[in-house]
């Protein structure tokens, strides 16, 4: 073998062990970034680790396995990481793919999800999946869990429910038990309530309701039982409550000062000031011309209503212009020094 030969194969072998080498910085995780993405493995490897531990702790179980966790950077990237040729909608920010053992998270810049916090969210779904040992659980359920693990904020989930709440158009739990819509408005409230709903139950059991429930389904009981003995009510009694917890006029306030709301009503001030200005202009013009004829001694037989605002208006101001002056002049005699004249002063 010549040296122009082994030039490649050292290249190509110094860059196998160097990818060798990146992957066992982290002994539970592969990243696999796309080249636009690589930036992002920095983020999430330093933290890992620690939110592996965190998630498992939540549970309560031990999962030695290590997860691929593809990076995309774009909308094909997304597609081809997923292992699909159709196109993955905007909103989706991460996938968990339990069989497989591999995560697929999007660096396309989602203003609603952060990449941490997709990392720890699809986590949850993998290791839940691995606690409930092939046992099903709603999606609300699975959704609800990974936002709670993941400490995702309410701030930006808290709007679409109190819209929902509002005009009473919550979506039953029966249509997120199997999956979630399809359309953004929709499964944006489906996250929504979901997250809410799973962290309503958090607060009433004070912290044991959802850790028991996990417990009695890796027992072997029934989703609906094991919610039961949980929480001492079935999932749809709980969801109402949760629903009456909702305040209508808090959702009001929610719903009226969101930027929205805030920005209808700029745009209606301004156009109730700018046809104010507009219609006062144009008696100001008609009260010109009436001055001008009616300084010529001719006074209008018929007059339409723009006109008789105008010739009130200009009455009105031809008599607070004489008062005025009638006024000034007071005001002015009383403010004069008079000099006596000669007479005066004999």
């Amino acid at each position: 073998m010549n040296n122009l030969q082994i030039v490649p194969v050292m290249a190509a072998v110094l860059l196998f062990t160097s990818g060798l080498a990146y992957a066992q910085k982290n002994p539970h995780f592969v990243f696999n970034p796309a080249p636009g993405a690589k930036h992002v493995v920095e983020w999430l490897e330093r933290d890992a680790e620690s939110k592996r531990r965190y998630v498992l702790g939540v549970l309560g179980i031990d999962d030695p396995r290590v997860i691929e966790v593809a990076i995309a950077s774009d909308d094909e990237s997304m597609s081809e990481m997923v292992g699909t040729s159709r196109p993955i909608k905007g909103w989706v920010a991460g996938i968990a793919m339990s069989h497989m053992d591999k995560i697929v998270i999007s660096a396309r810049g989602n203003e609603v999800f952060k990449v941490r916090d997709t990392f720890v969210h699809e986590l949850a779904h993998i290791y839940l999946d691995s606690a409930l040992e092939g046992r099903q659980v709603p999606r609300w359920f699975h959704e609800g869990f990974a936002m709670l693990v993941a400490d995702e904020s309410v701030a930006d989930r808290l709007r679409s429910s109190m819209d929902a709440s509002l005009t009473k158009s919550f979506i039953p739990l029966a249509e997120i038990t199997n999956g979630f819509p399809s359309s953004g408005a929709q499964v944006h409230l489906a996250y929504s309530q979901s997250m809410l709903f799973f962290r309503y139950l958090n607060r009433v059991s004070s912290g044991e309701g959802i850790a028991n429930t996990i417990k009695f389904l890796r027992n072997g009981e029934p989703f609906e039982a094991a919610f039961h003995r949980a929480f001492g009510v079935y999932p749809e009694e709980a969801f109402e409550d949760f629903k009456s917890s909702f305040s209508r006029i808090d959702s009001l306030i929610v719903v009226l000062t969101s930027a929205a709301a805030i920005w209808l009503a700029i745009t209606l001030l301004f156009l109730f000031v700018y046809r104010r200005k507009k219609l006062r202009a144009k008696l100001k013009q008609e009260m010109w011309a009436l001055q001008d004829q009616m300084a010529t001694g001719w006074v209008p037989t018929e007059t339409t209503g723009d006109q008789a605002l105008a010739i009130d208006a200009f009455k009105g101001w031809r008599g607070s212009e004489s008062q005025a002056a009638a006024t000034d002049e007071e005001s002015l005699e009383d403010k004069m020094f008079i000099v006596p004249g000669p007479k005066e002063i004999q």
